[in-house]
This record gives structure tokens, sequence and C-alpha cells, in this order.
């Protein structure tokens, strides 16, 4: 039997139940848009997705889908039958396999539509379906199986007598199925008393025609779960964020807390990474081997060397090189850049600027839309004014500059290599190379002394 070929993902539902102006499946759950858990899953198998839009929400969806993601329309909310009759018509394939599922069922997993995949390999079905034990308070399909134990239908739960309703087994509503085959079923199916063409109704066309249906009970009720409301959304995300901190486990990074530390999917931290307690993890964060993210660090889209040491601190789309330490209580905002061996103190704050080897910034410091250079010392209290209420302006210090306590740097401004500002001073104009500068506004009286590392 031939490997799948497509995936149809159905991702046309009216997300009632979510009370949101934004589409259900956009709705971000641990770092990525929902409809993108069930494309991904897809993915992993080797299956190429078409996605299964509304009107409404195409051109946003498209928005969070890789660029070259076949999308197939379906003009009126007629059901899921009448989904999978869009997606089937929006290919030319004939053969093979195909996966259907649903874009809200973040925690479908590639290794289980592989399983679906094995199965009605194994079973010669038309279909192999996805189904739980997860109790009698939901509203899935039940599954109704033969006495051999093959599905002989799947009932809607608000279709469904109060017997059926009792069933244990539910239907998660993923599909491996024999393409072909569907093809010509499909235009099978008809409105049910809903007025809508259910795509459950495909069990019972596969029974009419002699063909197998085959069921998988997964063993973790957690497996293929919808999401329909937030309550469901929040507890589809923990189980995402525990799969995501025990992968990185594996893979050799310490979590002091786990379950304090919310880790989105799109995060990669290397082997000997410790996390400690309270932090979060967001976006296209990665982070290098051996360095430590200290309690209630918030880190998002941010880039982390290795041997870096970041305490109880703020990054914002920034990156560290190497042997960087950051914090208790500083803020990195985006395009703020550190070069190996930046030390950063408490309650810094550093925007759009550029830190260059070995440079020290202590505590109650801003540096914004500046270029500092290599073993600049900026004292305590220092500030780079950038704005002058309609432009930034970009301040500029050399190599081995001393910037002194309290020192207000008016931008556009230059201060030379080696040269030293006295601490309280106020500098408006530019200060040669090796100048000390001091008073307010400050004034260059003489050279600078060499100042030598103890």
């Amino acid at each position: 039997m031939s490997a799948p070929q497509l995936a149809f993902v159905l991702a046309a539902g009216q997300s009632k139940r979510m009370r949101s102006r934004i589409p259900k499946i956009l709705h971000p759950c641990a770092g990525k848009a929902l409809v993108r858990w069930s494309v991904d899953a897809a993915l992993g198998t080797g299956a190429r997705p078409i996605v299964v839009l509304s009107p409404d929400v195409e051109e946003q969806a498209r928005s969070v889908l890789p660029p070259d993601m076949a999308v197939a329309v379906q003009p009126q909310m007629r059901g899921t039958g009448d989904a999978v009759r869009v997606a089937i018509a929006a290919t030319k394939e004939r053969d093979g396999e195909v996966f259907v599922l649903y874009g809200d069922t973040p925690t479908l997993s590639a290794a289980t539509l592989d399983r679906l995949r094995a199965l009605r390999s194994e079973r010669g079905a038309a279909i192999a379906l996805l189904s739980a034990a997860v109790g009698t308070d939901n509203a899935y399909g039940r599954v109704v199986r033969d006495a051999g134990g093959d599905v002989r239908r799947i009932v809607e739960s608000r279709l469904a007598t109060p017997e059926e309703r009792r069933l244990p087994e539910s239907n998660l509503g993923a599909y491996a199925i024999d393409l072909a085959w569907l093809r010509g079923a499909i235009g099978t199916l008809r409105p049910n008393a809903t007025g809508e063409i259910f795509f459950t109704d495909i069990v019972g066309a596969a029974i009419d025609a002699g063909r197998t249906v085959a069921a998988f009970c997964t063993p973790d009720p957690g497996e293929g779960m919808g999401v329909n409301t937030r309550v469901e959304l929040a507890a589809a995300e923990a189980i995402l964020r525990r799969r995501i901190r025990e992968r990185l486990m594996l893979d050799g990074v310490t979590f002091r807390d786990p379950d304090t530390t919310p880790v989105d999917d799109t995060v990669r931290i290397a082997a000997d990474v410790v996390i400690d307690r309270g932090c979060v993890l967001e976006g296209t964060t990665t982070i290098g081997a051996d360095s430590r993210v200290g309690p209630y660090s918030i880190l998002r889209d941010t880039t982390v060397g290795a041997r870096c040491v970041v305490e109880a601190s703020v990054l914002e789309g920034a990156t560290l090189e190497d042997d960087v330490r950051i914090g208790p209580y500083s803020h990195l905002r985006p395009g703020a850049y550190l070069e190996q061996g930046v030390g950063m103190g408490n309650f810094g704050e550093v925007k759009a600027a550029r830190l260059r080897k070995g440079t020290k910034m202590h505590h109650f410091s801003y540096v914004g839309d500046a270029d500092v250079g290599e073993r600049v010392n900026i004292g305590a209290g220092t500030i780079t004014m950038n704005f002058d209420g309609l432009n930034k302006h970009r301040t500029t210090i050399g190599n081995d500059a001393f910037i002194g306590s309290d020192t207000l740097l008016r931008a556009p401004i230059t201060i030379g290599e080696g040269a030293v500002t006295g601490a309280g001073a106020v500098v408006t104009k530019d200060v040669a190379p090796g100048m000390l500068a001091v008073g307010v506004p400050a004034r260059a009286i003489k050279k600078a002394e060499k100042r030598t590392k103890r």
C-alpha cells in the first residue's frame, strides 16, 4: 500500500464558542497558531497538506501557513463532508492514501498519524480512524464496534441515543483513508437532520460497500483532543508545553521547576543549559550551550550565546554573543546587540544599540540608538538622550571610553576613543579622543588620564 500523499486539514469552522473576533484556528497555542499544529503533524509524515478554509478567514490564515501551502476554500459551511469534497476537488491525485484531520486538534502528532497509516495497511481497510476512551461527557461522535472489533458506525453525539452516548470510546476525528475509494464515496454522503453533511458518515459508506473500517484507540486521552473553547485551548496548551519541556530535557536541558516554565515550540535550547523557575521562553528564542537563565526571566525572539547568564530580566528581540551577563532586573528591547563578554547590571535598558566586546554597563542606565565601542565603562545613571520629540538620533562611543556616573549624552553625539566624561556631565557636543569633559553643559578641559584595568 502506498505511503500517504495528501492530508486534508479541515479548518473552515465558525468558531462561535471561542467568543472571539479572532478565528479559532488562528488562536496561538504554545507558540503557533492552532492550525499550524495540524499542518505540521501532517508534514511530519511526509504528506502534502491541503487546508480547507472559509472565505472570511482565508487571508488571515495564509499569513500563518507556509508560503507554498495548498489552500481550498469552502464557499458555504455545509459540514465536514462537504469540506472534504472541496479538498478532493482541489487535487489531481487519484490514488494513494490521504489523512483527514481537523485544524483545531493541536495535540495530534505525526507519530499517531503514522500509526493510523500502519493500521490501515495491516487490516487492508478503507479507513483507519483515531479513537480514545475520553469519558461520556463530550461532544465527540461515539464509536460503535461489531463483534469482531471493527467499527460498525460513528454516531454524532447530538444525534445519539442515551445508550449510545454512554459508549466509552469516542471518535477523535483523524483518519487515514484510501484516496481512490474516497473519491467515489464522498458523493454518496447526504445532508442529515441538521442540514449538514457529516464526514463521519463515510464510515457507514465504507461498511455498506463491504470495506473494513479499523480504529486505533490511543492510550493517551490527550492525543488529538479538539479545541472549541478557551478552556479546551488552555488544556491543549498544557499538554503541548509538557511535551516540549520533556523533549528538551531528554536532549540535555535542565528545568529547575518545569511546571512553572512555559516554552514555545519554536524555541531552541542547547544541551547543558539550565532554566530556572518561572521563566517564559517565547518565539524564535535560541539559547547556547552552558548558559543559565535565572528565575522569572522573559526571553522573546532573542538569541543567547554560549556560557551566558541572564538573571531575572526581560529580553525582547535581542542578541547576546558568548559569555554575556545580564541583570538582575534589566531590559533588552528590540535591536539590542551585546558582543562577547559584555556585562549589564541591574535596572539597565538597551534598545537598538550595539555594545561591543568587553563593555560594562552598570546600574540604572539607558542606552538607546547607540554604537558603543569595546571595553567601555558606562557608569550608573548614564542616559543617551536619543529622541528630540520628532526624530531618533544616534550616539557613538569609541573604544576604551569611560562614561562617568549620571552622564547625559544628547544625541547626535560622538564620544571619542579613550575619552572620559565626569560624573553628572551633560554632554551636548562631541568629545575628542582622549579628552576629559565635565560640567553642565560639559566642556573638554584637558587630556584624560589613561586608565588601566586592575
